[in-house]
């Protein structure tokens, strides 16, 4: 079998050769992916784990993710992979670059042990994996995830987002976010079962995919609360969306009957200084790629109002010229109003004025 050698961060791996990256490629290694390991990698220095704290790469693949978070946050590092092949490889990258881990070949949900992070990061939907993430996680934990089937998330494929998820998609101008509260609200209602509760702490999404971290806390009581932050996001076609926890019928701006998403969460879908953090330590460590930088920054600096309002979108329904979007954000702030951009979309805002608001802003 032919080997390639790629090095990513401070790692070395070799793996099959391939000339695309597919669920059938022998063992899983994306070069694009580069860009959310390095994310994880201050996301992993940020969170400052405990000296006895374990960290499972729980579908490990090549080895990448797992490495690098031994080589560059210090961290205790347990394998696994259900495939052979990938395990023996995983075998073989540690001792290309000179370390020794535990590696178990294993179902992911029959993985033994207590872990204070857990990641998953699996070729489409990681559902199938919470459960077992769940039953492996220690009180006071992480839990980091990936989700590659945004088809399904963004309503392309709404009824493979109802089997997978438990939810109501909906295609509209920010349907992206909604993809990613559709992803917390089921990992929140996936942990209420052995009682924990997850907050998010990070979460985006970057082309093909989704990347959440969550903080996870047992105890019925604050798992109870977690579950009031379920609800709908309503939209309507005059521009009017709000997330909210009750079900609202015909739109208050307009009276016209709106479409809706459910069951997503509504509450903020990140921690401001937590990702403060995260931005300190990507630009304290030496990498190459600057652009995850760029996206940390504006996630960092968005404004935690749910769901945003698409300009150009705007600009169409109400037949009105369509200005920058710093234009848009200045004039929602003289107006007195919190504003900002979204790593979501280019075009679009996030604030906290309503849309008869916005609209007045959009016709000065």
């Amino acid at each position: 079998m032919e080997l390639c050698e790629f090095t990513e961060g401070r790692a070395k791996i070799e793996v099959p050769k391939f000339e695309k990256v597919t669920a059938k490629t022998p063992v899983f290694y994306n070069p694009k992916m580069a860009f959310s390991r390095d994310i994880s990698v201050s996301v992993m220095n940020a969170i400052k784990l405990k000296e006895s704290g374990k960290v499972i790469d729980g579908l490990s693949g090549s080895g990448i993710r797992g490495l690098r978070y031994i080589l560059e946050s210090n961290s205790e590092v347990y394998f696994n992979d259900h495939n052979p092949a990938a395990a023996r490889l995983i075998e073989r990258n540690l001792k290309l670059n000179s370390l020794e881990a535990p590696i178990t070949k294993s179902d992911f949900n029959h993985v033994y042990g207590k872990f204070e992070v857990v990641d998953i990061d699996p070729f489409g939907s990681p559902v199938r994996f919470l459960d077992g993430a769940f039953r492996i996680l220690k009180n006071d934990s992480y839990l980091f995830l990936t989700a590659t089937d945004t088809s399904a998330l963004t309503g392309a494929h709404v009824s493979s987002c109802k089997r997978k998820y438990d939810s109501k998609p909906l295609k509209c101008s920010f349907t992206h976010e909604l993809a990613v509260r559709i992803l917390i609200g089921k990992v929140a209602r996936n942990a209420a079962k052995y009682n924990l509760s997850v907050r998010p702490i990070l979460s985006y999404t970057k082309e093909h995919f989704i990347r959440a971290y969550f903080e996870v806390k047992y105890g019925k009581e604050r798992t109870n609360k977690t579950l009031n932050n379920l609800g709908f996001a309503i939209n309507c076609k005059c521009g009017y969306r709000e997330v909210t926890a009750s079900f609202i019928p015909v739109c208050p701006n307009c009276g016209e009957k709106v479409s809706f998403s459910h069951p997503l969460w509504i509450s903020n879908i990140k921690d401001s200084k937590f990702v403060s953090n995260c931005v300190k330590e990507y630009e304290s460590r030496d990498f190459l790629n600057e652009k995850p930088l760029e996206l940390l920054k504006v996630v960092e600096n968005e404004l935690d109002a749910p769901l945003f309002y698409d300009i150009h979108e705007l600009s169409h329904i109400y037949k009105v010229k369509i200005p920058k979007t710093e234009e848009m954000i200045k004039k929602l702030k003289e107006l007195g109003f919190d504003a900002s951009a979204t790593h979501f979309s280019p075009v679009s805002v996030k604030t906290n004025a309503d849309i008869k608001d916005v609209l007045r802003c959009l016709n000065e």
